[in-house]
């Protein structure tokens, strides 16, 4: 969708749209099924951030004559921050928070957690495996994981139906072990399963491989990481 977007930024550049708001002028070159999702105010006077339904927003001037897609950061003394970016970890955050449910996750409980990560997942996928097979590792410092699914092959493919068969399963959690483990449990299929809606949302929200771990605040880790270093950086980016 990124890419479908980018065909029409240059458009966009010479479009000067008079005596219309910014919804009317934003919608009237946005690409066909796309629309502006949702309107705020920046941290500069006279640009709104517009929700045009992808993971990182637009900014748009008030009269709805200019806009630029790219990030928008602050100075603030020494310091300077990234307001796409965090705009970015809210989208996924609230994203989640309103897709997923308890009944989502096959869920790997810490004792004494101190934070939950929502860690999107494939059984074929060798550093999801190799995550797994740390599990307990998470889970003593203080991590519960909440797996959701995520098959990179896609629909239809080897590594989406053994997925399925693991959240089918009476014992999710047992199943999706012994397939992060290499071994074929038998498993059975049905209907009434997430994993498509999962992989929809996980393309929504931009993931592109796995593992993908993504905190309570929307911060996402791509790829394995290390317990002790999962949670040092869960203590940097949730403080």
């Amino acid at each position: 969708m990124v890419k479908k977007l980018n065909l029409f930024i240059s458009l966009i550049l010479v479009i000067a749209v008079k005596g219309e708001d910014v919804e009317t002028a934003v919608n009237k070159i946005l690409p066909p099924g796309m629309q502006v999702q949702a309107i705020a105010d920046s941290n500069i006077d006279g640009i709104k951030v517009v929700d045009i339904g992808e993971l990182q927003p637009i900014y748009v001037t008030e009269d709805g004559k200019y806009f630029f897609y790219g990030e928008l950061y602050s100075i603030n003394e020494s310091n300077i921050n990234n307001l796409t970016d965090q705009a970015k970890r809210d989208k996924r955050a609230n994203l989640i928070a309103s897709n997923l449910s308890i009944a989502d996750y096959i869920t790997f409980p810490a004792k004494r957690a101190k934070y939950e990560i929502t860690v999107f997942t494939d059984v074929d996928c060798g550093y999801c495996r190799k995550f797994h097979s740390e599990i307990e590792d998470y889970n003593e410092i203080g991590i519960t994981v909440n797996y959701v699914a995520f098959p990179r092959s896609g629909p239809d493919s080897t590594s989406y139906n053994k997925i399925v068969g693991a959240w089918c399963s009476a014992d999710p959690k047992k199943i999706l072990t012994e397939q992060k483990k290499g071994e074929e449990p038998k498993i059975s299929m049905c209907e009434d399963n997430p994993v498509m809606e999962h992989f929809m949302l996980g393309q929504k929200i931009g993931i592109t491989g796995t593992p993908a771990i993504i905190s309570k605040s929307g911060a996402l880790f791509p790829g394995y990481l290390p317990a002790s270093d999962l949670f040092s950086r869960l203590e940097a980016s949730e403080s």
